[in-house]
C-alpha cells in the first residue's frame, strides 16, 4: 500500500488480511489488536502508546456497516461483506478488476432485481402497485432488517445499479436507474425512518 489511506480503509485492509481474504467472523478485539499493530501510530490509546484504543475503531466499522462493506456475524463479531472484499482487494492491490465488466457481485445484485416483482411490476408500468413489501425485497432486506445493515443494503444496491449504468449502459441501466429512482424517491419515509 503506496497511496495513504484513511482510518476505515485501514480497517478495512486489516479484516480482509486476518480473514484471509475470505468472509469470515472477526471477533472485535482481534480487529482491535491487529489494527494496533499494522498501525500502532492510528490506533493507539492517547498518552500510552504501547496500548491500543478500541474506540478509534467503533465508528469507521458501524460507518463499513452502514456503507455495506461490513455486517454483523454475532455478538460483536464482523464479517466483510462480498463488496468489502471486493473494495478491500482493490485497496491492497490484491486483484485487479476491469473497469469497463461488472464485478461478481455487482452482477448477482443486477440478476436479483431483475427477478424481483419489483422490477417486473416497474418494467409492465405499474409502479403503483408496488408495495413497501416489494421494496425490501428489491433491497434483498425485510422489516426487520437492522438499521445497519438495511442501510448497508441500500448502498449496495445503488452500487450496482450506478455501476451498470457506468459500465454497461443499455437499455437495462436506462430501466434500473429509473426503477431505483422511483423506488428510492417513493419509499423515502422507509428510508429516512431507518437513518
Amino acid at each position: 500500500m503506496n497511496r495513504t489511506l484513511s482510518k476505515a480503509q485501514k480497517i478495512l485492509a486489516v479484516m480482509f488480511e486476518l480473514a484471509r481474504g475470505q468472509s469470515k467472523p472477526l471477533h472485535y478485539e482481534d480487529i482491535v489488536v491487529f489494527a494496533f499493530r499494522k498501525h500502532p501510530q492510528d490506533f493507539q490509546l492517547r498518552g500510552y502508546p504501547e496500548y491500543p484504543d478500541s474506540s478509534d475503531l467503533h465508528k469507521p466499522l458501524y460507518a463499513m456497516k452502514r456503507d455495506g462493506l461490513v455486517r454483523s456475524a454475532s455478538d460483536k463479531s464482523f464479517i466483510l461483506t462480498a463488496r468489502g472484499l471486493e473494495v478491500a482487494r482493490e485497496l491492497i492491490g490484491a486483484a485487479e478488476t476491469p473497469h469497463d465488466r461488472l464485478t461478481k457481485q455487482e452482477e448477482n445484485e443486477i440478476k436479483r432485481i431483475t427477478k424481483s416483482p419489483a422490477f417486473d411490476l416497474f418494467r409492465r408500468g405499474e409502479a403503483a402497485k408496488l408495495l413497501d413489501t416489494d421494496f425490501y425485497d428489491y433491497l434483498g432486506a425485510s422489516v426487520r432488517t437492522p438499521k445497519g445493515d438495511f442501510l448497508g443494503r441500500l448502498a449496495v444496491v445503488e452500487e450496482a445499479v450506478r455501476a451498470h449504468q457506468a459500465k454497461i449502459n443499455d437499455r437495462l441501466s436506462e430501466t434500473l436507474s429509473a426503477l431505483h429512482e422511483w423506488m428510492v424517491d417513493h419509499f423515502q419515509p422507509e428510508i429516512e425512518a431507518r437513518r
